[in-house]
């Protein structure tokens, strides 16, 4: 059994086993086993492996993550965990060093205490021999040509998928940087993707990578409308190339990205679908489809649809996250708590997942649970607006409407392209007049009949017409036009203080039952198909 000392560290590699020594004597009475999930195990593995030297994040992502893309936020949350179990102080580190700007290093080399066996020679040890020195001199050879030809840490992570030429080089980092999350590694991806354009003005693939990065600054990072549209616009000079059915896949997935992100629920669809009959193995396509699917009220399509985008690619942190709000809406509560639960601790970077799973607990009525979970959010730096409006609710129910004035304020500013976050700063500040709601509420409706049939349109108008018009019956109306698009959230409608005043209409509870029966019936419909899901 292989056994690696660490200063005042045994490790067992093949037993994923970490022991901290209590004194000189290393016997198993001495030793305290120390507690390491098998992630946080496999990081030390490869920093001891290459101790003493800089291992950038991409090193270790490829190595630890293998064929999943991280980012490195992600990375710095599984350094963090690490050096809690190790009990390394950052500030004054014993085993892994941050190297500012370049990744992180094991400051010490381990000690191999293995007990070795010796070799018994047979008549076949010279072969062996030979051939272990004809493999030498191959490495060296490799190494003197990769030498040579200026391969780069990046390259040397995706073997056999080098670019070529500046262009290629300039669509990989492209790639790479969109890949990894964040708002700046998005803006990053986007002046990457320009500059491959100036190069090489028609190139298929920068043109779609650019518009599918415009598209994320807008729907994930709140960036105006305005990218979208340009977005959409590259999407359509791709599509006009000529290209494989991958190619064109991929440029109708870009196109359907930005309607979505311009609120065109149908044409987005109706791109998504397209972009899965030229490529039916286009998993992103089949994930981002089901969402609008689910959107819609359409939950057992988009479980499908999910469900099969899920077996083309396993390790698929989008589509546990869908999955999850579509049990959550069929009332598998446990199942989605569960996986809700996991994917907030597996993906701290991630703006959806930190919006989901506060969200659940709020709409499950678990308030100061909800409350603790979005207070983790903001220490993660996540700046979404949905997190801060929830946030408002939150401080309401539980310290008073007062106290949740700047949160709603908050949510506002971050959102520079969504309308309703402001909506809300205003009514619930008083600043919106009645001459000017109505003006808002005309908007909304040719908003609607431009082809944005996002239920949230309808929401909005409603809390429009409850506070600032003071018309229960027009709010009441505009919410059964959400429900009609396909809005599901009956628990919020009940829990939410933003729609107190409708509580002492009957029809407002039985708007509530008819989605909770509507929910029900697919409930029925989702086991008649389908086991119901494993917890």
């Amino acid at each position: 059994m292989r056994q690696l000392e660490l200063l005042d560290l045994i490790v067992e590699p093949d037993e994923y086993k970490v022991y901290r020594i209590v004194n000189s004597a290393a016997a198993g009475s001495d030793r305290q086993q120390l507690d390491l999930p098998k992630l946080s195990f496999e990081l030390l593995i490869y920093l001891m492996e290459h101790a003493e030297k800089v291992c950038t994040v991409e090193q270790i992502s490829a190595a630890v993550w293998k064929n999943t893309v991280v980012s490195s936020e992600t990375i710095t949350q599984r350094i963090t965990l690490l050096r809690k179990a190790l009990d390394d102080d950052p500030r004054q580190p014993k085993y892994i060093e941050s190297v500012r700007g370049r990744g992180y290093r094991l400051l010490s080399k381990p000690i191999d205490k293995s007990v070795v066996k010796p070799t018994r020679f047979s008549s076949s040890t010279p072969v062996v021999v030979a051939v272990l020195l004809l493999l030498g001199l191959a490495l060296v050879l490799y190494w003197v040509a990769g030498k040579d030809t200026g391969v780069s840490e990046t390259s040397a992570i995706n073997p056999g998928n080098h670019a070529s030429n500046p262009v290629e080089l300039l669509i990989e980092r492209g790639n790479y940087y969109f890949n990894t999350g964040q708002g700046d590694n998005t803006n990053r991806s986007i002046e990457l993707f320009n500059e491959a354009l100036k190069l090489e003005p028609h190139n298929q693939a920068a043109l779609i990578g650019l518009s599918v990065a415009l598209s994320k600054s807008v729907c994930r990072y709140n960036q105006p409308a305005d990218r979208a549209m340009e977005a959409k616009q590259y999407a359509m000079q791709a599509l006009a190339l000529e290209g494989s059915s991958s190619d064109k896949s991929k440029a109708q997935a870009a196109l359907a990205y930005a309607w979505d992100c311009l609120g065109n629920l149908d044409q987005a669809l109706d791109a998504y679908r397209v972009s899965i009959q030229l490529d039916p193995k286009n998993y992103a396509s089949m994930g981002s489809a089901a969402h609008l699917l689910e959107v819609k009220g359409q939950l057992i399509q988009a479980y499908d649809l999910t469900a099969k985008a899920k077996q083309l690619l396993p390790n698929n942190h989008m589509a546990d996250l869908q999955l999850s709000r579509i049990f959550e809406l069929l009332n598998f509560t446990s199942k989605a708590q569960l996986s809700y639960q996991q994917l907030f601790v597996l993906y701290p970077d991630n703006v959806f997942i930190n919006a989901a799973y506060p969200r659940f607990l709020y709409f499950q009525g678990r308030f100061t649970a909800a409350k603790k979970e979005i207070e983790k959010v903001l220490k993660r730096d996540i700046k979404r607006d949905e997190v801060f409006v929830y946030y408002a609710e939150l401080v309401w129910l539980l310290e008073g409407k007062e106290k949740s004035l700047p949160w709603f304020n908050t949510a506002a500013e971050v959102s520079s392209g969504n309308t309703y976050p402001n909506t809300l700063m205003q009514i619930v500040n008083n600043q919106l007049t009645a001459q000017e709601a109505i003006k808002r509420l005309n908007a909304i409706e040719v908003t609607v009949a431009s082809g944005d049939s996002w239920p949230i349109n309808y929401v909005e108008a409603a809390l429009i017409a409850l506070w600032a018009v003071k018309d229960e019956q027009a709010a009441l109306s505009y919410l059964q036009q959400a429900v009609h698009l396909g809005y599901l959230n009956s628990e919020y409608l009940a829990i939410s203080p933003l729609f107190a005043a409708l509580k002492q209409r009957p029809e407002f509870y039985q708007l509530i039952d008819n989605i909770n029966q509507r929910r029900e019936k697919m409930h029925q419909e989702f086991l008649a198909t389908y086991p119901p899901p494993e917890i």
